[in-house]
């Protein structure tokens, strides 16, 4: 599957926030911002989420308000060659 330009830049920065935090998962809370920098609105971003996630490249998981974005190694593999 062919990753668009703006989900490429989603995976980015969900894998730059990882990597910086030694995790596999973080909130979208946590990277809004980022997102708003890089001219990537949230509901633009959760539409990458999902895309990404149909292609098994990060895991969705809505607890209440916050949704918690896991980075599988599939994904992690493909982060680390952008």
């Amino acid at each position: 599957m062919e990753l668009s330009e703006r989900d490429r830049l989603v995976l980015r920065i969900v894998g730059d926030y990882c990597d910086h935090k030694g995790q596999d998962n973080i909130k979208l809370e946590e990277i809004s911002e980022r997102l708003r920098i890089a001219g990537v609105s949230v509901n633009d971003a959760m539409d990458s989420l999902y895309r990404l996630e149909d292609a098994g490249l990060v895991r969705l998981e809505i607890v209440g308000y916050s949704t918690i974005i896991y980075l599988t190694e599939k994904g992690r593999e493909v982060y680390r060659k952008l």
